[in-house]
């Protein structure tokens, strides 16, 4: 009999250990995975920012749009995960254009190019080159190089003839939005000296949570970059995104910036600011024109929040992670997303993404927008 109790002791000593054990292993096997998601996830994002307004800086024009687009499009959310939106040139797919119908009374119907060897009927494109604009007065006058950019659908390939779509989501009657590239070209073909006229694949990509399925935290990609409702999925159990950016916004002795004031940011350059809050909406805007003098777009860091979707009682986080700083919440380099106590609220009273004992990881990336030349 003693030594039966003495066995049953000793049994049941190890199948606690290899209970905790095993415990311990499965959690850390889920935070494994949580932070290859977060790497996947990063890496996706990351790619593209880094890419933003390659060929198209200043912003682009969409058939039946008198405003322009900026490279990159932020929407804060106070309460819920914030919204990205990127676009870009695809360099893969180029080609120089030689002919191209001047008079912007003319439907912008063809254009006629070098090489059509890598695009396809149906891609987008964009046609882009710039001006030069004199900025400010003598003695601090600057001439600029002003880009202009529009964005049409491909409706036939004919030898060297790309045939623009008048119709459909990219195109009207006329294809006004390409006035102003139509301006900007030279008129005598390519001659040196003067700007020519490209044409590259277009590239957009928008980032968000789905807001409808918040419980799943749904991290979604739309291949407009958010112009039309073509969401899709790209991983599961995401509870939050927040954006952070840094922009040039000038000095008193730059005759291409605006003069203000240092923000409350955490850096002391008065001639950059960190945003974290709904000024990122405005500075990012898409009720331009051309002439607009607008803040320059120099950083973008992404954050993002995964959470494992097993039940993990008595190790789950007692609290979401902090992404904002007190101080400055709508100036910080993370975003403006406050902690939210989970231990001891009960699953009713918390928000649906974040319900039920979980492990919670999030990963800040930073990229500069190297294409939108704010090289200073």
């Amino acid at each position: 009999m003693i030594a039966l109790t003495i066995s049953a002791l000793l049994i049941g000593m190890i199948l606690s250990i290899f209970t905790r054990m095993s415990t311990a292993y499965r959690t850390q096997q889920y935070v494994a995975d949580l932070q290859r998601t977060l790497t996947a996830a990063h890496d996706v994002v990351q790619h593209d920012v880094r890419q933003a307004g390659f060929g198209l800086p200043d912003g682009w024009k969409k058939s039946g749009g008198q405003f322009v687009r900026p490279a990159v499009e932020i929407r804060d959310h106070a309460t819920t995960s914030d919204e990205l939106h990127v676009f870009y040139a695809d360099s893969a797919a180029q080609a120089r254009v030689m002919t191209i119908d001047t008079n912007p009374g003319n439907p912008f119907a063809t254009v006629t190019v070098d090489n059509q060897d890598t695009f396809a009927v149906g891609d987008l494109v964009v046609i882009t080159n710039y001006r030069t604009e004199a900025i400010g007065v003598p003695p601090n006058q600057v001439i600029v190089s002003r880009f202009r950019a529009c964005v049409a659908q491909l409706a036939a390939i004919t030898a060297t003839v790309f045939t623009l779509r008048t119709d459909g989501d990219w195109g009207e009657t006329n294809n006004d939005q390409c006035d102003e590239v139509r301006a900007s070209h030279p008129t005598s073909g390519v001659v040196a000296g003067q700007p020519s006229t490209m044409v590259y694949r277009f590239v957009a990509r928008g980032y968000r949570i789905d807001p409808t399925r918040r419980s799943l935290g749904v991290l979604q990609l739309s291949p407009s970059g958010g112009v039309f409702d073509d969401w899709q999925d790209l991983g599961l159990g995401f509870t939050d995104l927040q954006i952070a950016s840094r922009w040039y916004e000038g000095e008193d002795d730059d005759p291409g910036g605006r003069a203000t004031a240092d923000t409350v940011d955490v850096d002391t350059d008065p001639a950059r600011d960190w945003y974290s809050g709904g000024d990122q909406d405005t500075l990012s805007g898409a009720t331009l024109t051309w002439d607009d003098r607008r803040s320059l777009l120099t950083e973008v860091r992404v954050t993002l929040v995964v959470r494992t979707r097993q039940n993990l009682q008595a190790v789950g986080a007692a609290r979401t992670p902090t992404l904002v700083d007190a101080a400055r919440p709508n100036n910080s380099d993370l975003g403006n997303r406050a902690a939210i106590t989970l231990a001891g609220v009960p699953d009713a009273s918390r928000p649906e993404e974040l319900r039920g004992d979980a492990i919670y990881r999030y990963a800040t990336v930073g990229s500069d927008v190297r294409n939108l030349a704010v090289a200073r």
